[in-house]
C-alpha cells in the first residue's frame, strides 16, 4: 500500500542542485521566447541575487497554515516548512541529496533514480535555469490560448533531469509549469508578480495532480534577497527521538498474525487496543470509524490513491502515542481514510496500519515462519549471521531493491503490505513485451487496497532475484493498466508477502539494507486459485459475496455472476472457515476438483453452481 500522508509540492522552491552544462535552446523562437523572459522577468539583476527567503501562507484541503523558504538561486540549495493543521513538515536539497521531514518527524534522504532525475529538474527551476545560458535542452510547444489568456510554451529537459513545460505569457513572465511525477502529472501556476530587488517574482503560486482535493495555494505574504546562507541553512533535520522501548530494553518480540500474506499485529493507539496491518511503505493510518473511536479528530480533505483505480478522501489526526508490544511512538500523525471493503477483503476488522515511522526508527525482523516480529534499537542491532544482505535506495517511504525476473534486470518495491508475491509495472511490463513473453490467459483480480480492487494479468515467473537470492516457480502477475500505483515508472514491479513469508526478513532503514534468511518453504512452488472467482466477506460472515469472475474461468462457465452471495461450499457453512481458508481451499483443490456452490442470487436461494 503506497503512502497517504500529503506531499506538498513546491515548484519554485523545491531544493535540489542546479546544473549548468553548455547547451544551448534548439530554434530561434525558443531563444527569442527565453530572452524575453529573463529581461521582463529582472535580467542581469538575476546574477546579483543570492538567496530569497519567503514566508507565506497556505492552502489545501480545507487546511489553513503557514509556510516559510529559503531558496540559494545559484546553487539550487532550499530548505521549505509548511505548518499546516497537525502537519509540520518540511523539505529540501543540502547540495548532495534532496531530503524530507515528514509530519510523524522522520527525516530521510531520497536516492533512487527517478527521485535523482526529478531533483535535477526541481533544482534547475529553483535556480531559474531557464533565465540562464544553458543548462537544458529545448522543445517548443506552440502557443494556447485558455480564459483569454494567450500563452506559449516550451519543453525543457535539464541535464540528468525529467521534462518540464515551462508556460509564459505575453510579457514574457513564467505562468504555468506542468511535469510528470511518478504516476501523476502536476500543474503548478504562478501570478500576482512584484518586485524583489530588481527581479520579479510570483507571490502566489497554486499546484495541483488534477484533482481538485489536492490543489495547494501559497500566497507569499514577505520575500527579501538575502546574502548567501551558511551549510545548516538547507542541511537535512536529524530525525526526533519519540520512540522508546520498555524499562530500558534494547528489542521486544511479539507475535503476528498471516491472513492473505498481510501481517496483523495487537497495538495500542493512546492506551486503547487496536488491529493493524504492518507495511514497510505504508504510513500511520486510521479508518474514520476507529479515529472517532479513540477520540481523534480528522481534520482536512486531500486524496489518496494505492492499488486500485480510484483515489479517496484522506484526512489527518494527531494521537498522543502509537504502541507495539511496549515500544512506544509519541505524537503519531494518521492519515484517516476509509479503506471501504478491504476488512471483508481480508475477513479482519482493522483499524489501520502502522510501518514506516516504526521501520524508519527502528530495525523490524519479520519471521514470517515463526510469525514473530523483533523490534530492535539500531545501536544494539547486529545483523543475522548467514543472512543475505540485500542494499535497498528509498523512493519516498519505500524501499526499492535491485533484482531479476527471469533474467530482465530491475527494480522492486519491497511492500509487506501486498497480498501478492511479484506485480510487475505496466511501464516495465511495456517495455520488455512481457505479455508476449508470458502470454497470460486472461485479466483477474488479483487483490484490494486502496482505491478499490487491483487487476493484473496471472502468470508463472521461473526465477526471481532479489539481490544475491533465488526464488523458483512465482506466481506473480501483469499489470497493464495506466491508473493507481502500479502505473508508476520508477519500479519494475511490486515484491509482496507472497514471496516475502519463503523467509525471515530484517529492515535496517538507517543502513538501507534488508536481510534475508530463507525459510523451510523457501523453495515451496506457488499455487494458484483455479477457481476463478474472487470472494469477500459477507453477512458479518455467514456468507461469501462475489466480488469478481474471472472471464472464461471456472466459475464463469458455471454461471456465477458477480454479486452473488455463497451460502454454502460443498454443504458446509461458511461460518466453519474463515475467508482466508476458502480461498486456500479453493487453491488446494487440484484442477478438474468440483466445487458445490450454493448461492443466493438478487435474494433468492439459486440451484446449487457446480465449478470444476
Amino acid at each position: 500500500m503506497r503512502h497517504a500522508i500529503l506531499a506538498i509540492v513546491f515548484a519554485a522552491s523545491c531544493g535540489h542542485p542546479a546544473v549548468h552544462p553548455e547547451r544551448s535552446p534548439e530554434g530561434a523562437e525558443s531563444r527569442g521566447l527565453l530572452a524575453q523572459a529573463r529581461a521582463a522577468s529582472g535580467g542581469d539583476a538575476w546574477d546579483r541575487i543570492a538567496v530569497l527567503d519567503y514566508t507565506g501562507t497556505i492552502e489545501t484541503g480545507g487546511m489553513h497554515g503557514t509556510m516559510h523558504s529559503t531558496d540559494d538561486v545559484t546553487t539550487g540549495r532550499s530548505r521549505n516548512e509548511t505548518h499546516l493543521g497537525v502537519l509540520d513538515q518540511a523539505s529540501g536539497f543540502d547540495g548532495g541529496a534532496s531530503w524530507d521531514l515528514s509530519p510523524g518527524g522522520e527525516a530521510q534522504r531520497f536516492d533512487g533514480p527517478d527521485a535523482v532525475a526529478r531533483a535535477k529538474t526541481a533544482a534547475w527551476v529553483t535556480a531559474r535555469g531557464y533565465l540562464r545560458t544553458g543548462g537544458a535542452t529545448y522543445r517548443e510547444l506552440g502557443d494556447i490560448n485558455e480564459g483569454g489568456r494567450h500563452l506559449r510554451g516550451l519543453e525543457a529537459t535539464p541535464a540528468g533531469g525529467t521534462p518540464i513545460e515551462l508556460w509564459f505569457d505575453d510579457d514574457g513572465l513564467l505562468a504555468r509549469t506542468r511535469a510528470k511525477v511518478r504516476v501523476f502529472t502536476v500543474t503548478d501556476e504562478y501570478s500576482d508578480y512584484r518586485d524583489v530587488s530588481g527581479v520579479k517574482v510570483p507571490f502566489r503560486i497554486s499546484s495541483d495532480d488534477g484533482d481538485e482535493r489536492n490543489r495547494v495555494t501559497i500566497a507569499v505574504t514577505e520575500m527579501h534577497a538575502r546574502e548567501a546562507q551558511p551549510d545548516a541553512t538547507y542541511a537535512m533535520p536529524p530525525t526526533d527521538d519519540r520512540i522508546a522501548f520498555p524499562d530500558g530494553a534494547d528489542h521486544v518480540e511479539l507475535p503476528f498474525a498471516l491472513i492473505e500474506n498481510h501481517i496483523y499485529v495487537d497495538a495500542t493507539v493512546d492506551g486503547k487496543p487496536v488491529k493493524m496491518l504492518f507495511d514497510t511503505g505504508g504510513q500511520n493510518l486510521l479508518v474514520p470509524k476507529s479515529a472517532a473511536r479513540l477520540g481523534l479528530k480528522s481534520e482536512g480533505a486531500n486524496a489518496a490513491g494505492g492499488a486500485g483505480d480510484e483515489r479517496i478522501d484522506v484526512g489527518y489526526a494527531k494521537g498522543k502515542s502509537v504502541a507495539l508490544a511496549g515500544v512506544t511512538l509519541r505524537d503519531p500523525v494518521f492519515a484517516v481514510i476509509d479503506l471501504r471493503s478491504l476488512p471483508d477483503v481480508e475477513g479482519v476488522d482493522l483499524d489501520g496500519l502502522v510501518g514506516y515511522e516504526l521501520f524508519h526508527r527502528l530495525v523490524v525482523r519479520v519471521d514470517y515462519p515463526k510469525r514473530r516480529i523483533t523490534l530492535w534499537s539500531p545501536k544494539a542491532f547486529t545483523p543475522p549471521e548467514g543472512a543475505i544482505a540485500v542494499p535497498f535506495e528509498m523512493s519516498d517511504t519505500i524501499p526499492i531493491v535491485k533484482g531479476s525476473i527471469d533474467g530482465i534486470p530491475g527494480r522492486f518495491w519491497i511492500d509487506t503490505g501486498s497480498r501478492a508475491s511479484l506485480t510487475t509495472m505496466s511501464v516495465f511490463t511495456k517495455a520488455h513485451d512481457l505479455e508476449g513473453k508470458y502470454k497470460p490467459a486472461f485479466e483477474a483480480v488479483t487483490g484490494w487496497g486502496v482505491g478499490g480492487p487491483a487487476k493484473g494479468k496471472p502468470v508463472r515467473f521461473h526465477t526471481i532475484t532479489i539481490g544475491d537470492a533465488t526464488v523458483k516457480e512465482v506466481v506473480g502477475d501483469l499489470f497493464t493498466g495506466t491508473k493507481s500505483a502500479m502505473a508508476d515508472p520508477d519500479s519494475a514491479a511490486n515484491l509482496g508477502g507472497g514471496i516475502l513469508k519463503r523467509f525471515a526478513v530484517t529492515f535496517d532503514y538507517g543502513h538501507q539494507t534488508m536481510y534475508l534468511e530463507p525459510g523451510p518453504d523457501a523453495a515451496k512452488p506457488d499455487v494458484y486459485d483455479h477457481a476463478g472467482l474472487f470472494v469477500l466477506r459477507a453477512d458479518g460472515g455467514r456468507a461469501l459475496k462475489v466480488g469478481a469472475v474471472t472471464p472464461t474461468g471456472p466459475a464463469e462457465h458455471a454461471g456465477v455472476r458477480e454479486g452473488d452471495v455463497i451460502t454454502t461450499i460443498d454443504n458446509d457453512a461458511i461460518t466453519s472457515k474463515s475467508v482466508s481458508e476458502w480461498r486456500q481451499y479453493f487453491r488446494d483443490r487440484a484442477p478438474g476438483t468440483k466445487v458445490v456452490l450454493g448461492i443466493v442470487r438478487d435474494g433468492k436461494p439459486a440451484k446449487p453452481f457446480a465449478i470444476t
